[in-house]
């Protein structure tokens, strides 16, 4: 499906949808805890592979309303075939979890899925008992089997995925486990893991880059409540400062890297205000200005700020953000050419780009390639022209009601 997103002024109210990320967590908590209920969680395609994964190592639930009720395992003892379709928290959390099972399972994913490598993960779960069939850098597929047990290990991180896998794998292994980790990105979604776990009943003690886990744990989560995504938000809070004014509720603060949204928006200049209190953010159209943005902890935003430094006057310049380049697709790769693509004069670098922005109107049409992130930031372009987004129905990997909420605040949008 494309979409072509013509100009338009915003204004209105919105909700974004509740974070992928805890989703994901929250679910596999939930299924390893004896009885759970999960509040407001993101059901889109990603999440939905998490679900069936949590199925097939022996979870049950059921949802009523808004909420969803979880009947657990108290131990993983499975052997199956995984399809992990384009969720790389799902594969790399399970690639860990399937790791204490003394069955053999194959786990794979989508033709994005796999294109990303796991094998700082499975040489460290290697090295404490698993057992792996496949050649490196471990793309799927592959097949894992255990028993892991715990141990001392020390690991270089890549992807923050990584070492959420071992928090929760090594929180179930028999004997303690002492983890050093060395230059791990996107710090936030570690928190967002510990949070859970914490909420789980589970104990971690941190301190530094070092984490010392109990084994043989037992997980006892009750009720969670998924907070809103801020990644999601990222696009609401950009349409407002380029073309109108857009309230955004339910934006209640926690450990999410991607608040940070609010804050380098002010430093362009953006006219945003936040209660918190509230849980409510306003963003106002603004007249913006280059800013350099540290991205290490926060690749997700790194779309919508290509897009807001596309309009702003000056030079941004994104770097420690080399992690883009293992995402669903090279993510700076893929911001590049779509930047290219609209007649925006940018560079990328190996870590990061540079944006030189200033334009006042966008045409041209612009590729999702497989990323729902490409579409959700770059059809806010058309805001100022008119951008026609080849393959968008990519954004129901996060955000499924993207364009219906986009035309709720008024954005004249055409589906082909």
């Amino acid at each position: 499906m494309d979409v072509v997103v013509r100009k338009s002024e915003v204004k209105g109210k919105a909700r974004p949808p509740a974070s992928k990320s805890y989703t994901h967590r929250a679910f596999i908590a939930a299924s390893l805890s004896p009885s759970s209920r999960i509040v407001n969680p993101l059901i889109s395609e990603d999440t939905i592979s998490t679900l069936n994964a949590c199925k097939k190592i022996g979870a049950q639930f059921v949802k009523k309303e808004k909420e969803w009720f979880f009947s657990g395992v108290d131990s993983i003892k499975v052997g199956s075939y995984f399809n992990f379709g384009n969720s790389g928290t799902t594969l790399r959390i399970f690639t860990g979890l399937l790791s204490l099972s003394p069955f053999r399972s194959v786990v794979d994913g989508d033709n994005s899925l796999r294109k990303r490598p796991n094998r700082e993960l499975v040489v460290a779960l290697a090295k404490l008992g698993g057992k792996f069939g496949g050649k490196e850098p471990y793309n799927p597929p592959f097949s894992v089997q255990g028993v892991v047990k715990g141990g001392k290990i020390e690991i270089d991180a890549p992807s923050s995925q990584f070492i959420s896998s071992l928090l929760y794998t090594l929180s179930l292994a028999e004997g303690d486990s002492l983890l050093k980790v060395n230059g791990v990105k996107s710090q936030p979604y570690i928190d967002i893991t510990l949070e859970v776990l914490r909420e789980s009943g589970v104990k971690i003690m941190r301190e530094g880059n070092v984490y010392t886990i109990p084994g043989s744990q037992n997980y006892r989560l009750r009720r969670y409540e998924v907070p809103a995504d801020f990644s999601s938000a990222s696009y609401l809070i950009a349409a407002g400062l380029i073309a109108g004014e857009v309230t955004i509720e339910g934006m209640f603060d926690s450990a999410q890297g991607d608040r940070r949204i609010v804050d380098i928006a002010r430093e362009m200049g953006g006219k945003v205000r936040w209660d918190k209190e509230k849980g409510i953010v306003k963003a106002e159209k603004s007249e913006l200005e280059g800013v350099e943005v540290d991205a290490s902890d926060i690749p997700d935003l790194v779309p919508t700020i290509a897009v807001l430094a596309s309009v702003a006057e000056g030079e941004t310049r994104v770097y420690n953000a080399e992690h883009l380049r293992i995402k669903e697709i090279d993510r700076i790769e893929g911001i590049y050419q779509n930047l290219k693509a609209l007649g925006v004069d940018c560079r990328p670098l190996k870590d990061g780009l540079i944006v030189k922005g200033g334009k006042k109107e966008f045409k041209g049409v612009v590729d999702s390639f497989g990323d729902h992130r490409m579409v959700l930031a770059f059809s806010l372009l058309g805001l100022l022209g008119e951008v026609r987004c080849r393959n968008a129905e990519v954004v129901s990997v996060s955000f499924p009601g993207y364009f219906k909420t986009l035309q709720s605040l008024g954005v004249n949008i055409v589906r082909l």
